[in-house]
């Protein structure tokens, strides 16, 4: 088993939607959670957009696993991929370059719900879950 990088869309569909089924299965295959911390920022300006206790939301995701805060390893790793897609005419979210390097200098495999941009990056492991959804109540 590797660690998991959580993407900003397992964080939504998590904690937002309270999908009970896709946390188990995730935790089931995982021996640990790691949270980019651009995946917290972007799931907290969404909460802060709307006017949410973003403390309270902050606490829940440092809860579900480890934040892992911009280093120089993943600036470089950023870096290398963003010049490396651009010159290949590709260009994806910042936000996802930077979730993508810390996937690839931690060495696990990035969990998300939304692949489009990721399986641009060579070398990146990506493993979309498709559990059914919680009903709702």
């Amino acid at each position: 088993m590797v660690g998991a990088i959580l993407d900003t869309s397992v964080l939504i569909e998590v904690l937002d939607a309270g999908n009970a089924e896709l946390l188990d299965e995730i935790l089931a295959r995982y021996d640990g959670l790691l949270i980019p911390w651009v995946a917290l920022y972007e799931y907290l300006y969404g909460h802060a957009y709307v006017g949410s206790d973003v403390r309270e939301r902050k606490r829940l995701v440092e809860e579900l696993g480890a934040v892992v805060w911009l280093d120089q390893r993943i600036v470089l790793r950023a870096l290398g991929l963003d010049v490396g897609l651009s010159k290949n005419g590709l260009r994806i979210p910042f936000s996802d370059l930077l979730i993508a390097a810390t996937a690839l200098e931690a060495g696990g495999e990035l969990v998300t719900l939304d692949e489009r941009h990721f399986k641009r990056i060579e070398g990146l492991r990506v493993y979309v879950p498709r559990p059914a959804r919680n009903p709702p109540h």
